[in-house]
Order: C-alpha cells, then sequence, then structure tokens
C-alpha cells in the first residue's frame, strides 16, 4: 500500500516539469482580445472537462481512489491565440479522489495549483448499472462536475456532464464517454483596459476513447485519447484503487 501512494505522488511530482516554456497563462494579459477571446473560453473548458472518467462502472458502496490525472492540449484551436501567436503544448495536472456512496452513487473531488491558476471543484456519478467485476460486461455511467479557478488575470466557471460506457475483459477495460462542457471566462487583467471585466460563456462537446488497467497493489492506470474545440489531445491518470 504505501509503495502504490508513493508511486502515485512521484507521477505527479514527476509531470510538474512538463510544463510549455512558452505558453503560459501569464501570457493572457498581454495577447487576450475580444476576437480571440471566446476561443480560449472554448479550449479550457475541453481542457478542463477531460479527464472526469476513467471507466464506465463506479466505484460502489465503500469504494475509494485517489488519483493523479493530467490532460494535454498539443495546440490551441486556430483562434485561440489569447496565450501567444506561436501554438505550444499545454498540460493541466490535478489530484482526484472518488468515494463510493448509496443509491449506486460517487462523490469525487478534484483540485489543482498549475501556471498560476487555482482551480478547485467536484461532482457525482451514477452508475446506470449495478457495479460488477463480471468478464465481458457492460457498464453505463452518468457523471456531472463543477469547478471554478483563478488566475491572477481571468476567472472561470466550469460545468460538465458525460455518459461513459465500458467494456470489461482481462486485464484491461477499453471505454468510450461523450458530453458537453460549459464554461464562463471573466476578463480580469489586460493591457487593454477595456477588456477587463468582459466575459464569455460558451457551450462544446467533447468525446474520449481509452483503456483502463488493473495493476497489482491496488493500482488503476488509465490512458485516453480526447477530441474537443481544440482537437484532438490525451488524458491520463494514475490512482489507487479499492
Amino acid at each position: 500500500m504505501k509503495r502504490a501512494v508513493c508511486i502515485l505522488f512521484l507521477a505527479f511530482a514527476a509531470a510538474m516539469p512538463l510544463k510549455a516554456s512558452e505558453y503560459k497563462f501569464d501570457n493572457f494579459s498581454a495577447n487576450v482580445t475580444a476576437e480571440n477571446l471566446e476561443a480560449f473560453t472554448k479550449d479550457m473548458g475541453g481542457l478542463l472537462g477531460s479527464g472526469t472518467y476513467s471507466t464506465g462502472r463506479i466505484l460502489g458502496w465503500g469504494g475509494f481512489l485517489l488519483s493523479a490525472r493530467a490532460a494535454v492540449m498539443p495546440e490551441p484551436s486556430e483562434e485561440n491565440t489569447a496565450l501567444g501567436p506561436d501554438p505550444e503544448v499545454m498540460y493541466m495536472p490535478w489530484i482526484q479522489g472518488e468515494i463510493g456512496l448509496p443509491f449506486r452513487l460517487d462523490g469525487f473531488i478534484r483540485a489543482t495549483s498549475w501556471d498560476g491558476l487555482t482551480l478547485a471543484g467536484g461532482g457525482l456519478k451514477w452508475g446506470i448499472t449495478r457495479p460488477v467485476d463480471t468478464l465481458y460486461s457492460f457498464q453505463t455511467m452518468i457523471t456531472v462536475m463543477a469547478q471554478s479557478g483563478v488566475h491572477k488575470d481571468f476567472s472561470l466557471t466550469h460545468y460538465n456532464a458525460n455518459m461513459v460506457i465500458s467494456f470489461k475483459m482481462p486485464v484491461v477495460t477499453p471505454y468510450i464517454g461523450g458530453g458537453v462542457d460549459y464554461t464562463k471566462l471573466t476578463v480580469e487583467g489586460a493591457d487593454n483596459a477595456a477588456l477587463i471585466g468582459m466575459r464569455e460563456y460558451t457551450t462544446t462537446p467533447r468525446a474520449s476513447a481509452g483503456l483502463n488497467f488493473k495493476l497489482p497493489a491496488y493500482i488503476d492506470l488509465s490512458v485516453a485519447a480526447n477530441y474537443a474545440n481544440y482537437g484532438f489531445g490525451g488524458e491520463a491518470s494514475l490512482g489507487v484503487r479499492f
């Protein structure tokens, strides 16, 4: 158990140096315009909505999962120049804790502090099917989440809802999911003072497909590709599950 926890947090720490050198949130105030704010908000919605789930199976009453997660946007959408004119990869890591509740519900919370952005939130997962581990069985789940973030130059509120389906196989469980991200962003600081206080509201679809692996020592590993406003991206999760 101790080894599993150490692996989890070492993996999270190892992801920290991956931060891109140029594509930073601190570039927002100098580059944001009325024209690129919508695309930036849509891209942020897709990035922040990634990694909510890693299977279609809920934990079940008394279950527990603590994981380090990360999402990657290889490059922003073409209209998104709010962090600079040259596209750069962007990473977003966070910690997520989940617990199984009665009535086929799981509750979860997530949080991060990354590149000057502090983000926290949580949500619920509801199992349409009972949680079972029978081989070659389908599991379906609905998730809803709300989270808020603050940076010195912008603040945002993000909501999403997803439906997930997974198929239990030996060693690996494939899963697919789709959902919608709703994001509200407020400009708090900009070189162009006329933009301060401007708000943008966006609603965009997102989809993902991945593989979940149950490893020894209660280790849970998932990797997935996703598709959002920025195009194709990726997400991963490494955790301890009971």
